[in-house]
């Protein structure tokens, strides 16, 4: 009977692949190519059945006739750039009609045999061989889980926010000599970063709700969205799910760090967030789409942070706390400036009136280079008022990357894929001129 199933396979040149994310499941139908009871099949690696099978390699093959319907329960694995053979990945993707899209280039996938079943000939045949060990399944859910929120919450852009809340606790060393709760400092930051959080997830879902994230075909590492929901990874309310719990983290923690200073300054500061960060994109107000969400990503993540958490060491108002805020808001609100040429396109179909669109890409270059060359300018100004240590103009030497950004993005504005470093060097600035100048209030006489 097993080589009956075998033969039944021969006769098929393409097979409807099941995925499933979260219980997000996904139909493809692929070519294939078959050795014995393994198979080989392609995709590009934002495809939505190579991007589940990333997070959850059980698969099911379908082969179906007139009469026969053969299941086939199987292990996918990527294979590695060391292991492909290339004449397999060549005839599949010819077969397919698969080639790279900016980023996204085809993978080969192989697939072993867990289980074969045919119903009506009342046959299951398994292959224990194959069959995981369960310790590993274990562990590989466990990593599999924290790999997939990773990329929902987009962690790594999260160390940005981080930022605001360090220079603001700075800041407040630099004036008084010590830190008035270590606590306090700890709950911020985690604060912060599921505020962060919050807002990247409430973006997902909105611009899936808009069809934008649906349109924009220009994706970059940095640009985009999570696609989590595009992928099929999870659904659009788990998504909206993670967003609320990580919004009522973040307020319960900042309820409580309000009840531990004077005055409500903190409750403020925490409703102002919210409120710009929940209607960024959200409707009814979607500030973005009125060309006032770099504003609202300035205030959130500039006074609103680097102040908020002065203040929870200083427990007093300060200007220099505010014109200190202006620089991590400046830098900020630049990552997410130059991130809008990317989507430019994508933006300007659904009428989301981010400046890059207002302005036109050409247009919108300078304003990059303006105020990046602002926050600079202010670093020195702030130094030679005595607002900041002179130590602090240590944070100069990171201007290599702004020039790269700049260069790059007045030579490629119209190239999305060319625009990318200029991306990942604005990210890098703001991380590089934010540990330094946090490090120079520090350890400042």
């Amino acid at each position: 009977m097993l080589d009956q199933a075998k033969a039944f396979l021969g006769n098929f040149k393409t097979l409807d692949l099941v995925t499933c994310s979260y219980s997000v499941s996904n139909i493809a139908q692929v070519s294939f190519i078959q050795e014995d009871f393994d198979f080989y099949i392609t995709g590009l690696t934002n495809q939505i059945h190579i991007e589940q099978i990333k997070f959850n390699p059980k698969v099911i093959l379908q082969f179906k006739d007139k009469e026969i319907n053969l299941t086939y329960q199987g292990i996918a694995k990527i294979v590695e750039a060391t292991e492909v053979d290339e004449e397999l990945l060549k005839k599949l993707t010819k077969a397919d009609s698969i080639i790279q899209e900016g980023i996204f280039t085809p993978v080969l996938v192989k697939v072993i045999p867990l289980k074969i079943e045919v119903k009506k000939w009342d046959f299951v045949y398994g292959f224990p061989q194959n069959k995981p060990n369960i310790v590993k399944e274990v562990f590989r859910s466990i990593e599999t889980t924290i790999k997939i929120w990773f990329r929902a919450t987009r962690l790594s852009f999260v160390a940005v926010s981080i930022m605001g809340v360090f220079i603001g606790t700075a800041f407040s060393f630099f004036e008084t000599g010590s830190l008035n709760s270590w606590l306090n400092f700890l709950l911020a930051v985690i604060g912060i970063a599921f505020f962060h959080i919050a807002i990247d997830l409430l973006n997902d879902f909105s611009d899936h709700r808009s069809g934008l994230d649906e349109t924009n075909v220009q994706l970059t590492p940095f640009s985009g969205g999570s696609r989590m929901i595009q992928s099929k990874l999870f659904s659009p309310a788990k998504v909206l799910m993670g967003a609320i719990f990580s919004l009522t983290v973040c307020l319960a923690i900042g309820l409580y760090l309000n009840f531990t200073v004077n005055g409500n300054i903190i409750l403020y500061l925490g409703l102002g967030g919210a409120f710009l960060g929940i209607f960024y994109v959200g409707a009814p107000v979607k500030l973005v789409y009125y060309g006032l969400g770099e504003l609202a990503i300035f205030l959130s993540f500039g006074p609103g942070i680097v102040f908020g958490s002065y203040y929870l060491q200083n427990e007093v108002f300060s200007w220099n706390a505010i014109l200190i805020s202006i620089l991590i808001g400046l830098l900020i609100s630049l990552i997410l400036y130059i991130n809008q040429f990317p989507d430019y396109e994508a933006d300007k179909a659904k009428n989301k009136l981010n400046w890059v669109v207002l302005l036109g890409k050409k247009n919108a270059r300078h304003v990059y280079a303006f105020f990046m060359v602002i926050t600079y300018t202010l670093l020195i100004v702030f130094s030679i008022l005595n607002i900041l240590p002179l130590l602090s103009l240590i944070v100069l030497v990171s201007l290599p990357l702004p020039i790269k950004a700049i260069i790059t993005t007045y030579k490629h504005y119209d190239n999305y894929l060319a625009m990318i470093p200029a991306s990942a060097m604005t990210i890098l600035t703001c991380l590089a001129f934010s540990i330094l100048l946090g490090v120079s209030l520090f350890v400042a006489p």
